[in-house]
């Protein structure tokens, strides 16, 4: 055991969620999810016509330069809710720290539009745990808005067609083949899968893989390999190169292969 890790106040903070009760705004019953089985039904559900934009706000520094707008749908992740959170946004929750911390405490603001569970098995026995927690909540539980499960381990066959439908969209249309890295990117897939099927522009802040310092957008910090490391920062370029072939409008604002269409 590595005696300098229990000292670390976010492990604190992880077994407070872990072991704390519910908050109120959960309820005690489950929604249905079984006719939500693609893409198109789930942009429905999330009215993505209502808006000009979409835009991903991950947590790096430059995310600090966003300015709000009305006609944009802000999908976030992590603590970057609290940018975005006085205007329409959609949460993504896959970092097992936040998706603890969501489960357990998240209070729903007025402009909540949704959550994102997109937890891909690739024999991985985090993302397995990940599920676990999620299926264990979205079957007994359940907020006001709906909160969806997206995966290919064994949950409904609607929510296996949600994850095929985005694995297939990512190959044929973008050439890529999904690689979780961090919770940015996955926002950052899962965005610009919406924008290209309900023609959106996209707009991207915060996605900036370590350029810029150890910083996030409020604070500084010690920045993982999971942000800085080569081979993810690899990944993520791989998929903004075939991203920017793309007929869409697309403006990254990031500090990382920043971009304007």
């Amino acid at each position: 055991m590595n005696l300098f890790s229990l000292l670390k106040k976010r492990n604190y903070i992880f077994l407070y969620h872990t072991l704390k009760p519910y908050i109120n705004s959960v309820k005690k019953e489950k929604k249905d999810y079984y006719s939500y089985s693609s893409l198109v039904s789930l942009s429905n559900y999330l009215e993505l016509d209502k808006y000009k934009k979409i835009a991903v706000v991950a947590s790096g520094p430059s995310a600090a330069n966003l300015i709000l707008e009305d006609d944009t749908l802000y999908f976030c992740c992590n603590d970057s809710i609290n940018i975005v959170k006085s205007k329409p946004h959609i949460y993504i929750v896959h970092d097992k720290f936040y998706l603890i911390k969501y489960l357990k405490s998240f209070s729903p603001t007025y402009n909540w539009a949704g959550t994102l569970f997109w937890i891909y098995d690739n024999k991985s026995k985090t993302n397995y745990k990940s599920f676990e927690k999620v299926l264990k909540y979205i079957t007994t539980r359940s907020r006001e808005k709906r909160e969806f499960l997206i995966t290919n381990f064994n949950y409904i066959k609607s929510s296996e067609a949600l994850n095929l439908d985005l694995i297939m969209t990512l190959e044929n249309d973008f050439d890529f083949s999904y690689k979780s890295i961090n919770s940015g990117f996955n926002t950052l897939l899962l965005a610009s899968v919406f924008a290209l099927k309900n023609d959106k522009a996209l707009e991207i802040y915060g996605l900036d893989m370590g350029i810029g310092g150890e910083k996030y957008y409020n604070k500084n910090a010690v920045i993982g390999k999971s942000i800085k490391g080569d081979n993810n920062r690899d990944i993520v370029a791989s998929f903004l190169s075939n991203l920017y072939k793309k007929n869409m409008n697309i403006d990254n604002r990031s500090n990382f292969m920043t971009h304007r269409s």
